[in-house]
């Protein structure tokens, strides 16, 4: 039979979106800005054409320009932008901007300004701001109403209970998108989770078949050494060439398992040292003979690291590059940083190629990240900002192996 040919996904409009703001975070964070000038000049052409009066043009202006601008930071401080309404809102409401119909221009911009902010609000921070986030967005509309509107439950109904179901339905759909983003993450976490399980059973299952199976053949020929020691010395000595060789070979074999190595260099010898700092150079050398151009910096004074944490230093640094080449696409290059902290050491492997998706999940990096946490350290990694992948391991100084 044939074998089933897999056709890749093709990547949705969402997704696309995604890449963009990891692109292009301040294009993204203008965006709703570009959209309302371009409603502002469709608007302003209509102005045009009916002749219709417009009452302080400099101010409408201005307003809009204070309604907008604070939106550029609402993923990093979305409730101060929710504040920032109180300016403009201050300034319209005695006026009576809110009431007149020349000032459409500045109820666009106001209703803009809320929709993106309310939105990042819900979607970034604690959920208990939304009780806050609820008194800052209905005063402004119970005050409009006393100033500039008959006290009349019509009115009420018409202005109050009307912003407040536009409220709730902006945050109805932000808890919907937030639900599905923490539902992601933990299905992230958890498969995270269980391949560092299936990589704990692996180590187990191969160190219980090396250790049963070489032990039971050491101790056969020790047995039978011991009996020929009188009888037949040289086969005596045979027999003691056998265990040492046995012995190197459940060595070597346990070495590879225990540092989770997938016996990329064969030809190494098996009773060579676990690889530390001294053989970074060496690995640098071969990335680059490899195609990938890699920066070493180094900075701080150096203090002494065991053979342990050398080992998850240059394990980190390994697997970081090896990613590079199987999971990033154009013109790529690697920048690798070890800082030497009074407190811990910092390493951070940097790259510029794009991450292609789909890659499988990250059993590399959990196994990284478990043996950060060995020595009471922390590896993340994740997308930059503007592209390439970063990943970052912290080692505190005195931080000691957990068994």
């Amino acid at each position: 039979m044939p074998e089933a040919v897999t056709v890749p996904r093709k990547r949705g409009l969402w997704q696309r979106m995604l890449e963009f703001d990891s692109r292009h975070p301040l294009l993204w964070d203008c965006f709703p800005i570009f959209l309302y000038v371009i409603g502002g000049c469709l608007g302003l052409v209509a102005v045009a054409v009916s002749d219709f009066a417009i009452q302080y043009p400099t101010l409408q202006a201005i307003l809009v320009v204070m309604f907008l601008v604070p939106t550029i930071w609402r993923r990093r401080h979305p409730f101060a932008a929710l504040l920032s309404q109180f300016v403009p809102l201050g300034i319209m409401i005695p006026l009576g901007l809110s009431t007149d119909e020349s000032a459409g221009f500045i109820g666009a911009a106001g209703a803009v300004a809320f929709t993106v902010v309310l939105y990042n609000l819900v979607l970034r921070r604690p959920l208990k701001l939304l009780w806050w986030a609820a008194v800052v967005s209905l005063l402004p509309t119970v005050v409009d109403w006393a100033v500039n509107y008959d006290l009349s439950l019509g009115s009420f109904l018409a202005n109050v209970v009307s912003s407040a179901f536009y409220f709730g339905f902006i945050v109805a759909i932000a808890m919907l998108v937030r639900t599905r983003r923490e539902f992601l993450a933990s299905a992230r976490d958890q498969a995270a989770h269980t391949a560092v399980a299936e990589e704990r059973t692996r180590i187990a299952r191969e160190m219980h078949d090396i250790i049963g199976h070489n032990l039971a053949v050491i101790n056969a020929l020790a047995d039978g050494g011991a009996y020929a020691a009188t009888a037949a010395p040289e086969k005596a000595k045979e027999a003691l060439e056998a265990i040492g060789r046995t012995s190197r070979e459940a060595l070597g074999e346990l070495r590879r398992v225990l540092s989770v190595l997938k016996a990329e260099d064969g030809d190494e010898a098996e009773l060579a040292p676990q690889p530390g700092l001294a053989e970074l150079g060496g690995l640098v050398e071969r990335v680059r003979e490899a195609g990938l151009p890699v920066t070493v910096r180094t900075s701080g004074e150096r203090w002494g690291l065991s053979e342990n944490q050398q080992l998850a230093v240059f394990r980190t640094v390994q697997e970081s590059l090896t990613n590079v080449f199987k999971h990033a696409t154009g013109i790529k290059s690697a920048e690798v940083s070890l800082e030497y902290r009074e407190n811990g050491l910092a390493v951070t492997v940097v790259n510029s190629g794009d991450r292609v998706d789909g890659a499988g999940t990250a059993r590399g990096l959990a196994g990284l990240a478990e043996r950060a946490a060995a020595f009471g350290g922390t590896m993340v990694a994740g997308p930059e900002a503007f592209g390439g992948w970063r990943v970052a391991l912290w080692l505190p100084r005195n931080g000691e192996e957990r068994r």
